[in-house]
């Protein structure tokens, strides 16, 4: 069985590998994995819609700051457009909004992490590959993040995961249901054996 090359996505913190890994698609993992170009070499209508995006992660991070009583500070990055983290004593959110990957397209990543402060030490990884953002995509990102949190061992990578092609969940539903129903089959199974109150009642009085 040939080995399966590890692709690792080109994610804003060196100290945290993210590998990228099922069900994610051609394009978007080649966009992952590649460097976006410089802030200096966008277009007009690039910087145009990076502005967009970086103020919709700036209106979601504060709806988020309001909802869980964070506290929001923007960050600078040279290779970013925008940077914002939002934490308190238990949670501490960082969104990057990247620069393009070509001269040509306006394609970006808004890139988000969470790390559980308080209770298990979990962390947390999840992106979106668009042209655009509003503020809807990426609170949306900010609450996949916290879903996707695990506790990682010490140097593990955060696996990134895609949602799988319908007819495998169709599959999956179905072999729960079939499960189900022989659980149920089995059940009556071990009823029908069982003596009733008054064959019980019969056997005692022989």
């Amino acid at each position: 069985m040939p080995d399966i090359k590890v692709k690792y996505a080109n994610f804003p913190e060196r100290e945290l590998k993210v590998v990228i890994g099922p069900n994610i698609n051609a394009t978007t993992t080649k966009a992952l994995s590649r460097l976006s170009i410089g802030a200096y070499e966008m277009s007009f209508i690039q910087q145009e819609r990076s502005t967009v995006s970086t103020e919709a992660a700036r209106m979601a991070m504060n709806h988020l700051a309001k909802e869980l009583g964070l506290t929001v500070t923007p960050g600078e990055h040279r290779d970013y457009v925008g940077m914002f983290t939002a934490e308190n004593a238990d949670h501490r959110f960082t969104v990057w909004v990247t620069t393009p990957f070509e001269l040509t397209q306006s394609a970006h990543v808004v890139w988000a992490k969470y790390i559980a402060l308080s209770g298990e030490p979990k962390t947390g990884v999840a992106f979106k590959l668009s042209t655009s953002f509003a503020c809807e995509d990426v609170e949306a990102v900010l609450k996949v993040v916290q879903k996707n949190a695990e506790v990682l061992e010490p140097g593990a990578p955060f696996t990134l995961k895609g949602n799988p092609p319908p007819r495998f969940a169709k599959k999956k539903v179905e072999e729960k249901a079939e499960e189900k129903a022989k659980e149920k089959a089995e059940e009556k199974a071990v009823d029908a054996d069982a003596p009733t109150a008054e064959a019980a009642a019969d056997a005692d009085k022989a």
